[in-house]
C-alpha cells in the first residue's frame, strides 16, 4: 500500500463496515436494503482506492462488472432482489480479483446457514414481509445478512494487512 492517512484507509473501512451492518439489519427487519447503504459502500471504496495503486481500482471495477452482470441476470429472473444485486456489486468493488473468491465463499456459507435457520420453527416468529417486499418470491430470504458477512470478511483482509 502507498503511504496514506487514516482518512483514506481506516475511515473508508469503518464506513463500509457500518453500511454493511446497516444493510443486514434493514434486510432482516424490513426485507429492504436501502440504496444509501450501497452508496456508502461504493463511496468508501472510491476514497480507499485513492490511496492505492491504479491496478487496485481497475481490479475492483472489473470484479464489480462481472458480479453485476451475474446478479442482474438473477434479478431479471426473479431469483434475487434488486437490493441484494446492488449490494453484492458494491462489495465486489472491495473484493476485486484478489478477494472475490473469499467474498463468494463466505457469502455462500452464510447464506446456507441462514437457509437452515429459516427452516426452523423459531424463524417463523419474525413478522411476515409486506406484499410489496415479497414480489414474486415464494420464500423471501434476507440475503443482505450473508452478503454483509462476505463483505466484512473482505474488509477484514484490508484491516489486517501490514502498513
Amino acid at each position: 500500500m502507498l503511504a496514506a492517512s487514516w482518512f483514506q484507509i481506516e475511515l473508508p473501512l469503518a464506513a463500509a463496515a457500518a453500511a454493511l451492518v446497516w444493510a443486514a439489519v434493514s434486510d432482516i427487519r424490513r426485507y429492504i436494503i436501502p440504496n444509501r447503504t450501497v452508496a456508502v459502500v461504493g463511496g468508501a471504496f472510491a476514497l480507499f482506492a485513492c490511496a492505492m495503486p491504479w491496478s487496485f481500482a481497475i481490479g475492483g471495477v472489473l470484479a464489480a462488472l462481472i458480479v453485476f452482470s451475474v446478479t442482474l441476470t438473477f434479478f431479471a429472473r426473479g431469483w434475487m432482489g434488486g437490493g441484494d444485486a446492488k449490494l453484492m456489486t458494491a462489495v465486489a468493488l472491495w473484493a476485486g480479483s484478489s478477494y472475490l473468491s473469499t467474498f463468494a465463499l463466505v457469502t455462500s456459507l452464510a447464506g446456507a446457514a441462514l437457509g437452515i435457520v429459516m427452516l426452523t420453527p423459531a424463524w417463523r416468529v419474525m413478522p411476515a414481509p409486506s406484499a410489496e417486499a415479497l414480489g414474486l418470491a415464494r420464500q423471501p430470504m434476507p440475503f443482505g445478512l450473508p452478503i454483509a458477512a462476505g463483505g466484512l470478511a473482505v474488509l477484514a483482509h484490508y484491516l489486517l494487512q501490514p502498513r
